[in-house]
């Protein structure tokens, strides 16, 4: 049986659903919050939020159980933009301590969440191997969002990394999307990320 988890430590929650996820064979890969910690300017973080693909609700659920969390789903792949969330919340319980949230975010595009599952880069966060989402696909998740908080995450990244970020990568995923998720501003989200990284 694996250690507790502190689940009010938003970090530990992220690498307890992760590690859940993965013994399931489910893909994921973070995003949200402790992500633009890696990757931009650093905002506090209450939640742990990892990108998905194709998975059904009750697999990731049956995953999270299964390594010992107890959870109950606040909502099923609601459309919030051109994003599907999942929102579970984890509980205490009788292994684990505390209480948090964690959102399984999918974009309502099958073939770019395949993607970017795909190219998400591993890294280590407190000694635990974790997938996390490329730099490129975090930006386009944030603009596939619908919170002005979310461009000022991708323009955040943006701005930090600069000329290590492929931006013509970024544009062309953005024109494909955009024919993809009709009813989403996916080009005018992301020219206000284009103009808030060159404030």
């Amino acid at each position: 049986m694996s250690p507790p988890v502190d689940l009010n430590d938003p970090t530990a929650a992220l690498l307890a659903v992760a590690s859940a996820l993965d013994t399931a064979g489910i893909e994921a890969a973070a995003y949200g919050g402790l992500a633009l910690a890696a990757y931009g300017e650093p905002r506090e973080t209450k939640d742990a939020d990892l990108a998905i693909a194709g998975t059904s609700t009750g697999a990731a659920v049956g995953a999270l159980e299964n390594a010992g969390l107890e959870v109950s789903l606040a909502f099923d792949r609601t459309r919030f933009g051109g994003l599907l969330i999942t929102r579970v919340t984890l509980l205490g319980g009788s292994q684990h301590t505390g209480l948090n949230m964690a959102d399984l975010v999918e974009p309502r595009s099958a073939r770019f969440a395949r993607r970017a599952i795909e190219r998400a880069v591993r890294g280590e966060i407190r000694g635990q191997v974790i997938r996390v989402l490329a730099p490129e696909d975090f930006v386009l998740f944030k603009v596939l969002s619908t919170r002005e908080r979310d461009l000022e995450d991708a323009a955040s990244v943006l701005r930090t990394l600069g000329g290590r970020m492929n931006r013509a990568a970024i544009e062309a995923e953005a024109r494909a999307l955009a024919a993809e998720i009709l009813d989403h501003e996916v080009a005018s989200r992301l020219e206000k990320v284009l103009a808030l990284a060159s404030n």
